[in-house]
Order: C-alpha cells, then structure tokens, then sequence
C-alpha cells in the first residue's frame, strides 16, 4: 500500500518580497505560504539563487528562516523551508495565522 504524503496547507497571499544579492535586489510577490515554504511570483525577474535566508518581519518580531528553491517555472519559484527548530516552526505558524490580521513585511536575503 503506497503512503500519501500531504503538504501543509497553504495560505494564499499577495505581498511584496525583496530579493537582495550583495548590493543589488529586486521586487518579487509572495503568492502562498505554508509551513513547509513559499511561492514567489516572479515577476519578469531573475531568480538565479539556490537558497539562503527568508526573513519574516511583522512589526514585533523578526524571524529568519533557511530555504532552498525546490521548484521553478518561467514567472515563479517553490522554495522549501529547511532545518526548522521547534521555536522557529511554532512562530512560523502563528505568522502564517496572523497574516490576515495585520501588514508583514517579506524579505529575502540569499547566501553568496
């Protein structure tokens, strides 16, 4: 009997994301978020990193979280959230449950 592997469930979501490399960064969109990782709408722009850093910051806290690109199309990529500690899965949660309540903020800082 095959075993069924469920992803967590996404939340849908439109905000900004800034993809910084060095010197330089570029506007992305989040489009959904889970547990697991995120959708980054593209936008016409380059996304030439394998992973790096996502920083969540909701005005109270900052979080920062490993993640590697599992998945790419031509407008978009599926990154993974990788090594999380406990701490970090249970603030992720209650961020990802907040999002409708109030503004958070995306950024992306990627490994050299």
């Amino acid at each position: 009997m095959r075993k069924l592997q469920y992803r967590a469930p996404r939340v849908a979501v439109d905000f900004p994301v800034q993809v910084t490399h060095g010197d330089s960064s570029q506007p992305t969109r989040g489009r959904d978020i889970s547990v697991d990782g995120m959708k980054l709408d593209l936008e016409g722009a380059s996304f030439p990193f394998t992973g790096g850093y996502i920083q969540l910051v909701d005005g109270i806290s900052t979080l920062k979280i490993p993640f590697e690109v599992r998945t790419r199309a031509i407008d978009s990529v599926g990154v993974a959230f990788q090594n999380l500690s406990s701490e970090q899965s249970e603030a992720l949660s209650k961020l990802i449950a907040s999002l409708s309540r109030h503004s958070t903020c995306l950024s992306i800082v990627v490994r050299k």
